[in-house]
């Protein structure tokens, strides 16, 4: 069954893949051409693409055999592609001796996690979101492998903020890097780099150990294997609690959501720069933080709301994803439903008007969704044709 790629939203780099630069305000099918910038290799085969995201303007598409490709803008080199020409169609990444497993994107970084759970960077390091000192290392516009210290055996899953970066180790354990707050001294940013690279933020709970990240501009969302959530950093719209942070000694906010909240344990978070959204087992959605787009999906005062409450009108959802200030979320019968922030067209409605309310993508609902992504002002689908 051939799987089909719609892209639509902001659009000033390419990012949408599509071969210009045109801003689409409903989601438009992606054809690749037959032949490949890259002499080695042909485009991505639809059929094998495992996942597509987005950055603050930049894309790119993992498939199946852990091939990467990229696309958008390239100001500072986060395509990967060796030079810093932005791209408008997805283009093979030289990785020759790496299966990639997953791709984090932030808003001019890119975060690439190989099957052997090494991670490799590229782009903007100017916050030292590279994992590297920044006084060193400026723009690398090939990915390069992050020195991992002894402290961890590999990486199993990575997240990219605005402008920092966070895993999760094999062991359940949590680093960071990068922007933290506005922070502009280069020597300092440096040795809190290399701190952030040595001491976790946090490490795992009695027989319960961190396994997923997510993270928005000044915050980082975390999962358990037993489904409980904890968030840390700045993140003055939602859930958080002014605490001390034993392992590095700064003063930042770490907060252990209550299971309470929730109907049973998270399985699935996402979050945009300034709101979270997470999927209990039960296929439940929640969200919290900002709201002054619509991002949360309900009504809440002040625009915004600080606890967790559910999406009455969602059910039986098995992906979720947020973009800076707007969201994707696909149900179990195939269905794509959008909201949030609308200026370039990102909840697909035909016009720019914010969406305060899931509402389906009634353009794409003949088609099967499957999977879905998103950049900062951008949107992705895969999906097939239903069988009647």
């Amino acid at each position: 069954m051939t799987v089909h790629i719609f892209s639509w939203g902001a659009n000033s780099y390419g990012q949408l893949g599509q071969g210009n630069q045109d801003d689409q305000i409903l989601p438009r099918e992606i054809t690749f051409p037959e032949s490949s910038n890259c002499s080695m290799l042909s485009q991505p085969v639809t059929n094998r693409i495992k996942s597509i995201t987005g950055g603050g303007g930049h894309s790119a598409i993992v498939q199946d055999d852990g091939q990467l490709f990229t696309c958008g803008s390239n100001c500072a080199g986060q395509l990967g592609l060796n030079h810093f020409d932005d791209v408008a169609v997805f283009t093979y990444v030289n990785l020759p001796t790496v299966k990639v497993h997953k791709v984090a994107l932030g808003w001019d970084f890119t975060i690439i996690l190989a099957d052997t759970g090494e991670v490799f960077v590229c782009g903007s390091n100017e916050y030292g979101q590279l994992g590297v000192n920044p006084e060193t290392l400026q723009k690398p516009i090939v990915p390069m492998k992050v020195n991992r210290p002894k402290a961890y055996s590999k990486v199993v899953d990575i997240a990219a903020g605005l402008r920092h970066t966070a895993i999760v180790t094999a062991e359940g354990k949590v680093y960071c890097w990068g922007m933290r707050r506005k922070l502009k001294d280069k020597d300092l940013m440096s040795k809190a780099v290399k701190k952030a690279l040595e001491v976790p933020i946090l490490e795992p709970r009695e027989r319960d150990k961190f396994v997923k990240v997510t993270a928005g501009s000044f915050h980082t969302l975390v999962l358990t294997e037993q489904g409980n959530l904890w968030i840390f950093g700045i993140f003055k719209y939602g859930v958080s609690t002014q605490q001390k942070c034993h392992s590095t000694g700064d003063s930042i906010q770490i907060q252990a959501i209550p299971p309470s909240w929730f109907d049973g344990p998270i399985v699935n978070i996402s979050s945009g720069w300034t709101h979270c959204i997470v999927q209990s087992v039960s296929g439940k959605i929640y969200s919290w933080g900002r709201g002054n787009y619509g991002q949360l999906g309900r009504s809440c005062d002040e625009s915004q709301d600080g606890i967790p409450h559910q999406i009455g009108e969602l059910h039986d959802v098995t992906s979720i994803v947020c973009g800076s200030e707007h969201n994707l979320v696909i149900t179990v019968d195939g269905r794509l439903f959008a909201w949030g922030w609308n200026e370039h067209g990102m909840c697909a409605t035909g016009d720019e008007k914010n969406v305060e309310r899931p509402k389906e993508v009634e353009i794409v609902s003949e088609y099967l969704s499957i999977h879905c992504g998103t950049g900062a002002g951008h949107c992705f689908l895969l999906c097939h044709e239903r069988v009647k």
